[in-house]
């Protein structure tokens, strides 16, 4: 339309802006950042949007109330995981996908009888590594949105045997990106969630009596991941002091793809 300047401009404003009334108004600038950024607000708080546009994913246990079992894991052994995840996308794709892990959930099945804590670690790895011995099981990435059938970039594998897995060594490049505790040793029917990027869960309380024998939630924050094409993201879970019983899990976990 004639005298309609069709072109979006915005005003770096980092403090908040004087307010508009709720009727038509004359066309103005947008808020932006000074990088160059434009400020929105989200109607939606939460990740829905990104179920909505198809681009997060879960992975779950396949039969839901039945475990996998781990190895007996005492101590953090670098080509022992208990979950390895693969970004398969091609660095040299101009529009190859990252993925931003959200959170890894496990739920105790068996317990670690023996043990005197749980600590987890997170590795990423610019370069693939192979199961040289395999005894994990492969879980298939599914959108939570049942209207799309996006596929995922990734691949993911969880231990499935008390006999270890053996994963290639992690190279010079590889980066410890979290390092977890979570207490004493676990409930059957307790959670133990590693939630990424923020620092809301309240703190693990520790052991009290109705713990003993009453499952809880367990959460721990750790950092942003993002885990770039044609790259590796190893999960280490060892319970210090057990030497008798292996952990058996359900898991599930979420992440996006953008």
């Amino acid at each position: 339309m004639p005298g309609i300047d069709v072109n979006q401009l915005w005003t770096p404003a980092r403090a908040i802006p004087s307010p508009q009334a709720d009727q038509k108004a004359p066309v103005t600038n947008v808020r932006g950042g000074r990088y160059g950024e434009q400020y929105v607000m989200s109607l939606v708080p939460t990740k829905h949007l990104l179920a909505d546009e198809g681009s997060y994913f879960i992975a779950t246990t396949v039969t839901p109330g039945t475990g996998q079992a781990y190895n007996i894991q005492a101590a953090f052994l670098d080509t022992a995981p208990l979950l390895y995840v693969q970004n398969n996308d091609s660095k040299a794709n101009p529009f190859g996908k990252r993925m931003y892990l959200d959170y890894i959930k496990l739920i105790c099945t068996v317990v670690p009888a023996t043990a005197t804590g749980v600590r987890f670690a997170i590795k990423t790895d610019p370069q693939l590594r192979t199961l040289s011995t395999n005894n994990t099981l492969a879980l298939t990435p599914t959108s939570p949105n049942s209207d799309v059938a996006t596929q995922s970039v990734c691949s993911v594998n969880a231990q499935n045997s008390a006999t270890v897995s053996v994963l290639t060594a992690s190279s010079g490049s590889a980066r410890v990106v979290a390092n977890a505790s979570m207490g004493g040793i676990p409930v059957v029917g307790e959670e133990m969630v590693l939630v990424c990027g923020t620092a809301d869960p309240g703190p693990y309380p520790g052991l009290t009596a109705a713990e003993a024998v009453c499952p809880g939630r367990r959460v721990s924050c750790i950092p942003p991941v993002i885990l770039g094409p044609n790259s590796a993201l190893t999960l280490y879970t060892w319970f210090p002091g057990n030497a008798t019983t292996g952990l058996s899990f359900e898991l599930e976990m979420g992440w996006w793809e953008r």
